[in-house]
């Protein structure tokens, strides 16, 4: 049997074997009639030479039969191309020389011969060589390999670059930035929304532009897509929102359900009892790969039998496998509150993890890669804060190096870029541009109408001063301080980069106003500062790292009431009181794992949730004890009304958010509004909720361009 006869053809994701006449896509057995196949072995046979269309009509037609072979190899060469996912007009596999014939135009590599020799032997007995004929052949097959190796190195191809972009979705709804759509070539497929921002939708659009349709499913809290299936039928996703660390499931802190959604419409399915941060189909399809803590796992592709692979140092997201299947990479991030993330390469055996860019120090903030189909490209978000670009590293693993390349910056702004995801082909490259913008809009509960409130102002979190003449407020995205007139006049600018405030909070007696600093990459602190300007003051903390959240004046302006995480006790907050004038910092009994405290305007209580955030508890300064309030799913951004009679919150169940308030007296519970449909940025910066004096509603209301732009590469 000869070597051809017995070769496995490896051109891009595809092998085609010999010996079993299979054509395989990443592992994954793809059908192929005979007759294709005929064509698709002789163009790999002579890659890159033109095969005539009169040879390729004796190759297919031996005998006398009456065919009109221009159809059929026609038909014969568009299937083919169909199998392949290649185009007659932007061919990447088989091109086509008019009226003369085709020719294989990619690089193809023959892996072994079916003895089991290297390649290019021959069943052929071993002939003893003269000595100096094999010192000849050992300096000829170094020589080769040098040469061989520093063609491979000089004869990459070009690093990419943008000729231009095309706008493809225009529907005027909130992307996540961090959640990597899916293609399967044809359409785009990503979330629109979130549960706890207005509502979550499957989207779907054409990669060549149109409107936005909706996948009609019964999912109602759909956070993200994880994959798309290699046969294109199926999405896998995540679905709910997420909660506290449960032993007996394992579910995590920011872990989420794992569900299959049939494509272009069916019955949803659970997989397993599977929660995770991230997951992937393996090449084959039988498995899964998934994140959930700081465990990377592998189970089969319904959830059962589960192992574990390796255990990584933060929460693991946006799992992708190198087109050959061998390798995988994600982001980790580090923890919630510093928002850094670096890029993470393992072995699919679960062997040799470690960091993809050690030492890299243009962003501290790696994350969302996607492989070309090729392999030898690979696409990445990296940046500072809101500026961010897609990056590209060229993946050089050859004799002269072994690793990849060193990152360039493919592209940025204006807008702000990210989710790099690679056409099928290869030849463009599908991301989110965004430019942020939102605007504060009042609730008129008589009317059921919303209206503007400080008109002009692309502004967040607001609190209005004890004597209503001023309000402080936070700008959007930068997040600077302002105090102002209640209509936007007379502004004044209290803080400036790189600290990024939030919560502004007035002191009852006017003169100062606390906030968080919640600069990237550094854990959250409290600051406060004159009404009037001047420079901030810190709470004293001993460890850089606690995480304060959450300041609260007492009625006397003395002191502060706020939330820290405890030393040692990882997601673990209590709340504690600072007076200001001795320093002494002193523990609210019973407070360990709560936060998000809140001061009663008569100072009787403090409100705050419990680290599950599905329980509203009450402490009375008197009797120093908690009860609880109310509980629910999951709730966000309590509120006390200026009589306080009522705590205001928002509340997600099922995928509706809404805005609700609590009374004190009975623990009674009311709508106020529905936040399903209200455009919402999704940012946690922007899910905030406020009252005006009138105890009228005010949200922050988005007015971005969040779209998909498709990027053409040379």
């Amino acid at each position: 049997m000869s070597v051809q006869n017995t070769s496995i053809y490896r051109f891009g994701a595809f092998e085609l074997d010999l010996r079993s006449a299979e054509l395989r896509k990443n592992g994954v057995k793809l059908k192929l009639q005979e007759q294709p196949r005929q064509v698709l072995v002789h163009l790999l046979q002579r890659p890159g030479e033109v095969v005539s269309r009169e040879e390729l009509r004796s190759l297919l037609w031996t005998d006398d039969t009456f065919v009109d072979f221009e159809i059929g190899l026609n038909t014969a060469v568009k299937r083919l191309r169909e199998t392949l996912g290649d185009s007659a007009n932007n061919p990447k596999f088989v091109g086509t020389l008019p009226r003369r014939g085709y020719k294989f135009i990619a690089p193809v590599e023959v892996l072994l011969g079916g003895n089991g020799h290297e390649l290019g032997a021959v069943n052929e007995p071993a002939r003893r060589q003269p000595k100096s004929s094999v010192r000849l052949a050992y300096v000829a097959a170094f020589t080769l390999a040098f040469v061989s190796a520093g063609l491979l190195w000089g004869g990459l191809p070009r690093l990419p670059r943008v000729s231009k972009a095309l706008r493809i979705t225009n529907d005027a709804k909130a992307k996540r930035s961090t959640n990597l759509f899916v293609t399967d070539d044809v359409h785009l497929y990503f979330v629109e929304g979130a549960p706890w921002a207005g509502g979550s939708e499957i989207a779907q659009a054409s990669a060549t532009a149109g409107e936005t349709t909706h996948i009609v499913t019964s999912l109602k809290e759909v956070l993200k897509i994880y994959a798309i299936s290699q046969d294109r039928s199926e999405l896998l996703l995540a679905n709910g929102v997420g909660g506290a660390a449960d032993p007996k499931t394992g579910r995590s802190d920011s872990a989420a359900e794992l569900w299959v959604q049939p494509l272009p419409a069916g019955t949803p399915h659970r997989v397993g009892n599977v929660y995770a941060t991230d997951a992937c189909w393996t090449p084959d399809g039988k498995h899964i790969v998934y994140a959930n803590g700081q465990a990377l796992m592998t189970a089969e592709n319904d959830g059962s039998s589960p192992r574990e692979l390796a255990k990584v140092a933060g929460v693991v997201r946006g799992l992708r496998y190198s087109p050959d299947g061998r390798r995988i990479r994600f982001y980790v991030v580090r923890t919630v509150e510093s928002d850094s993330s670096s890029l993470w390469e393992i072995d699919a055996n679960g062997e040799h993890l470690h960091s993809l860019l050690p030492g890299w120090k243009e962003s501290p903030f790696q994350c969302c890669g996607n492989w070309s189909p090729d392999g030898n490209y690979y696409y990445f978000q990296a940046g500072h804060g809101r500026d961010q670009a897609i990056w590209v590293m060229p993946e050089r693993r050859f004799i002269v190096a072994g690793g990849p390349g060193t990152p360039s910056r493919l592209i940025s702004g204006p807008l702000r870029l990210s989710a790099p995801v690679p056409s099928g082909d290869g030849k463009r490259l599908f991301v989110m541009g965004e430019e942020l913008r939102v605007e504060l809009v009042r609730y008129d509960a008589r009317s059921r109408r919303f209206d503007l409130y400080i008109p002009g102002l692309s502004a967040g979190p607001f609190e209005v001063s004890p004597d209503h003449k001023s309000i402080a407020y936070v700008s959007y995205p930068d997040m600077s301080l302002w105090r102002s007139r209640p209509d936007g006049s007379d502004k004044m600018q209290l803080t400036f980069p790189p600290v990024r405030a939030y919560g502004p909070r007035w002191s009852p007696d006017g003169s100062k106003i606390a906030y968080m600093d919640v600069q990237l990459y550094r854990p959250w602190k409290i600051s406060f500062l004159s009404s009037s300007g001047g420079p901030p003051q810190r709470i004293p903390s001993p460890d850089p790292n606690e995480v304060q959240q959450d300041p609260n004046w007492t009625l006397d302006s003395k002191s502060l009431i706020f939330g820290k995480s405890k030393p040692g006790e990882k997601g673990l907050f209590a709340i504690f009181r600072l007076d200001l004038g001795s320093g002494k910092l002193s523990f609210i009994p019973n407070s360990d794992g709560l936060n998000s405290p809140r001061v009663s305007p008569d100072g009787r209580f403090i409100s705050a949730f419990t680290n599950s955030t599905t329980e509203l508890m009450l402490f009375d300064t008197k009797t120093r004890h908690w009860s609880s309030l109310v509980k629910g799913e999951d709730f966000g951004y309590n509120l006390w009304s200026h009589d306080g009679k009522y705590v205001y919150m928002r509340e997600s169940s099922k995928g509706s958010p809404r805005l609700v308030r609590v009374r004190i007296r009975d623990g009674t519970v009311e709508e106020v509004l529905s936040l399903k449909g209200i455009p919402q940025l999704v940012d946690i910066f922007t899910a905030w909720i406020g009252l005006t004096p009138e105890d009228a509603p005010v949200l922050i209301r988005d007015r971005s361009v969040q779209e998909i732009y498709a990027l053409d590469l040379q």
